[in-house]
């Protein structure tokens, strides 16, 4: 696991070298959310990471020996979203987009965990944001577990429409509306 944590963070490394594009780290504990975003018009940068600085495990009930009887709630602040573009931050603030005045808070509830084979679970995770709420399937892998913790990794895609944000004007919004999200966090009960 080890190799393959240094090859990802190794090829991170060379695209933002060869593309000038910033690359986030992760927190001390290897933590982070990052949103994938691509120009409805293909750009150089594309695709985009958009990475919040600011999340937090606000509940969880985690056992690592029955890793399907497991719960978390995660709070993320959209005000602390970051592109490495002060320009494209400020504007992914207004209400047409985040609305971080307005909404600073997304709500994800993950349960009905349940293994899929090996180390990879599915769930549902259900997302409350700027007055909507939306349950999608996610699947993630477990890449480490303790006791009453355990570290995932994930990704899915979701439409940006589904919370009304953009719209879908490509001349006001010229971001295709499916965006790929990753995340790596550890859960502790």
């Amino acid at each position: 696991m080890k190799l393959f944590k240094i090859l990802g963070f190794a090829t991170l490394l060379a695209a933002a070298v060869v593309t000038s594009r910033p690359v986030f780290a992760a927190d001390a504990s290897g933590d982070e959310i990052v949103v994938l975003a691509k120009h409805t018009e293909p750009k150089p940068d594309d695709p985009v990471q958009l990475h919040f600085e600011r999340f937090k495990v606000t509940k969880a009930k985690i056992d690592a020996k029955k890793i399907e009887a497991s719960t978390a709630t995660i709070e993320i602040d959209t005000t602390s979203l970051k592109s490495g573009s002060d320009k494209r931050d400020a504007h992914l603030q207004t209400p047409d987009f985040l609305d971080g005045k307005k909404f600073a808070t997304i709500t994800v509830d993950v349960a009905n965990v349940k293994l899929k084979t090996g180390k990879t679970y599915t769930a549902d995770a259900t997302v409350k944001f700027r007055d909507v709420t939306k349950k999608y399937p996610v699947t993630f892998d477990v890449v480490d577990a303790k006791d009453n913790w355990i570290k995932i990794k994930g990704e899915t895609t979701f439409s940006r429409l589904d919370f009304n944000v953009g719209g879908k004007d490509p001349k006001t919004a010229p971001v295709q509306p499916e965006l790929v999200i990753k995340l790596a966090l550890t859960l502790k009960s």
